[in-house]
């Protein structure tokens, strides 16, 4: 007999009269203990469903509150190397929040024309992303360390997705500064590139239309490396 054959069958004695076929005393405390042991498992039960939904409640508070820490790190670090990379020194936000960059305001009589605090802060800023990017792991564990830190994080302390979140934000922010410091070198080598057109004797003896347009591009390339001193991205 199952426990609630048990339990009917323990009922029904007490409800007989007494006298030879009635409940004893034995009767009535097993059935309270079955009732008290039935209200205890659905308490247990309730109580570990409860703890189990208030640690993971609070397992996602913690990894909301890593990854505002880990964003707010990230827009920092991003801002300290636009900084590096001297594009502070010569792009502007637009009114829709985008960061624009003109050519056409730095480039004069076939040169380029910058003031000295941004030609200065350009040419360092050019030779710093030289440099890094020639190195993407390197460059990669950098930032990491840079954002785990301002962060006040552990790498160690993170999930594996938080990890793979973290990574993937890493590479997308770093390209999108190697893409603007190369769109502001290439800017300003295109708008150089109406000096060399401007002197045809120096294209003498290229007869290949292709080979004087990479000769022009490559010429104006050259010339803003020569204004700030550096290699320019490749």
């Amino acid at each position: 007999m199952n426990a609630s054959g048990r339990d009917l069958e323990a009922l029904r004695r007490l409800v007989r009269p007494r006298g030879r076929g009635g409940a004893t005393a034995d009767d009535l405390q097993s059935l309270l203990l079955q009732v008290v042991f039935a209200l205890l498992m659905i308490f247990m039960i309730a109580y570990f469903i409860f703890v189990g939904d208030t640690k993971k409640k609070e397992e996602e508070q913690i990894l909301d509150l890593n990854r505002q820490k880990l964003v707010v790190a990230l827009e920092r670090v991003s801002e300290n190397r636009r900084i590096r990379y001297g594009l502070n020194a010569l792009m502007t936000q637009g009114v829709d929040g985008k960061r624009v960059f003109d050519a056409d305001d730095h480039v004069k009589d076939g040169a380029l024309s910058l003031a000295p605090a941004a030609l200065a802060a350009f040419s360092s800023g050019s030779a710093a992303a030289f440099s890094d990017y020639a190195d993407p792991s390197k460059l990669a564990e950098s930032w990491k360390s840079e954002t785990l830190g301002s962060a006040g994080l552990d790498g160690a302390a993170l999930t594996q997705g938080e990890t793979e979140w973290l990574d993937a934000e890493i590479a997308s922010r770093s390209e999108q500064l190697r893409l603007d410091a190369r769109g502001v070198q290439r800017s300003l080598a295109s708008r150089l590139q109406k000096a060399v057109i401007e002197n045809p004797a120096s294209l003498e003896g290229i007869a290949d239309a292709g080979a004087i347009a990479d000769e022009i591009k490559a010429r104006s390339l050259k010339m803003v490396e020569d204004a700030i001193g550096s290699e320019v991205l490749p």
